[in-house]
């Protein structure tokens, strides 16, 4: 289980909506999506009981975006998956993503042994048919690269791809088998390993200098995005 994965829950399961204030249409709006073979989304496992798993899922009401955290037992959680590939939503939804630019970094990242995921407003307009996406939302993207020596390679890439799409990504890659950072805060600090930067986990969040969340892997940490 990792942050961002889709968690599909079984016909029985429980929900306990974290936020007590929730609109009751938002609530019934969530049943409705779980119904619908909808999955949640893994979120940080901060503050959560033992036997418990922290999710979240977007929905829709009246045109009103909720973002609902909820509590599920984790014996009622019948599968987890990686999030819909960018490869899969680029194919499948080519006339609203007609962007060349996108289309080359998504063919670029897998030859590279680079998985890439789609999070967050696309994901679910993907899979709910639904009007999430607006003409100020990012394109959330998680990467898992198979090989760190190319990292840099990824990064420049996805550097050269931001200044030609005419889509906004933001997202996170994953450097550590416990972390994720931000892709553009990477590129940012241009791979120096004196510089701190913040990693997300699936319990914490952290800061740490490149040079201690890349240990013994400083080859590639010593090259620089151009």
């Amino acid at each position: 289980m990792d942050r961002h994965d889709f968690a599909y829950l079984c016909d029985s399961a429980t929900i306990y909506f974290l936020d007590r204030t929730l609109p009751e249409c938002a609530r019934q709006k969530v049943h409705q999506l779980l119904k619908q073979n909808i999955p949640m989304t893994v979120c940080r496992q901060d503050h959560v009981e033992h036997g418990q798993v922290k999710l979240a899922i977007n929905c829709l009401v009246d045109g009103c975006k909720y973002r609902v955290a909820c509590l599920v037992d984790a014996d009622q959680i019948c599968s987890i998956t990686r999030s819909v590939s960018l490869d899969q939503l680029l194919q499948e939804q080519h006339a609203s993503l007609n962007d060349t630019a996108l289309h080359d970094l998504s063919r670029a990242l897998l030859a590279m042994d680079c998985e890439v995921y789609v999070y967050g407003s696309y994901a679910y307009q993907y899979l709910t048919k639904e009007t999430y996406v607006r003409s100020t939302s990012d394109l959330d993207l998680v990467l898992y690269p198979q090989q760190l020596s190319r990292l840099a390679e990824i990064l420049q890439r996805i550097e050269q791809v931001q200044a030609k799409s005419q889509i906004r990504f933001d997202g996170e890659i994953k450097v550590h088998s416990d972390w994720h950072v931000s892709f553009n805060e990477l590129i940012s600090v241009a791979l120096d390993q004196t510089q701190q930067i913040i990693v997300k986990g699936l319990q914490r969040v952290d800061m740490l200098r490149l040079e201690h969340l890349f240990a013994g892997n400083l080859e590639y940490a010593n090259r620089t995005v151009a």
